[in-house]
């Protein structure tokens, strides 16, 4: 198993994230931190707690990166400020073993007692039954062979979450919820307002379907 972290500047929630991420990680997994030109100690943080890639700036180029530098059969994708319960890594790549399964997600716990959390939580975890659609911060276990089948993640400034999505869902087999849960900082929603960051997302994702410039997009999400 094979855990890959996309970071850029993440200096300040990185250890915290790595401690959790090693605890919950089966014997003879491994950690990769992909960075896309961090300046603030993440490089020095990341080396002391895993194996870090260099890679260009940009989620979906950093984990593409990763998982080419990745040595285990199932690839986990999480973000930096995401970290799972001991036992949910093992039991989304266990999940795995059937081939009917092509990936698995995970139900989201935002670490805030805020109303509106759990309606956040509600509607992520419906997408991704409904839907089959996954966010980047419900986490994402696949099969190596699948990720390379599929092309791995599209080459976005943003929604590279929504394009593996995609793909996944072109290429057959279920998106499934795993039961054990991912837990998500909140920090941007307490930083922007949970409602504001909220809507922002929701016209951010219209916008995206709709067919707007990615690079627009994702200077629109830079600025919230």
């Amino acid at each position: 198993m094979s855990v890959v972290v996309p970071t850029l500047d993440e200096a300040e929630i990185l250890p915290f994230t790595l401690e959790r991420v090693r605890r919950a990680l089966p014997a003879g997994g491994e950690v990769v931190v992909a960075d896309g030109g961090s300046t603030d100690g993440t490089l020095e943080i990341a080396s002391a707690l895993a194996r870090v890639v260099r890679a260009p700036r940009g989620r979906g180029r950093q984990m593409n990166a990763g998982a080419a530098e990745a040595r285990g059969a199932c690839l986990v994708f999480l973000h930096a400020d995401c970290w799972p319960e001991p036992g949910a890594l093992e039991e989304a790549c266990g999940r795995l073993a059937d081939p009917r399964i092509a990936a698995v997600a995970f139900p989201q716990r935002l670490e805030g007692e805020r109303w509106i959390y759990r309606w956040i939580e509600r509607a992520a975890d419906l997408r991704v039954r409904w839907l089959h659609s996954v966010y980047g911060d419900s986490g994402l276990a696949l099969r190596r062979e699948t990720f390379r089948r599929i092309g791995g993640y599209p080459d976005l400034p943003l929604f590279e979450d929504l394009g593996i999505s995609k793909r996944l869902r072109r290429a057959g087999g279920r998106l499934e919820l795993a039961r054990s849960p991912l837990h998500v900082s909140t920090r941007r929603w307490e930083r922007e307002g949970p409602v504001r960051r909220t809507l922002s997302n929701w016209l951010l994702t219209i916008r995206y379907k709709a067919g707007a410039d990615p690079e627009s997009l994702a200077h629109d999400y830079g600025k919230g």
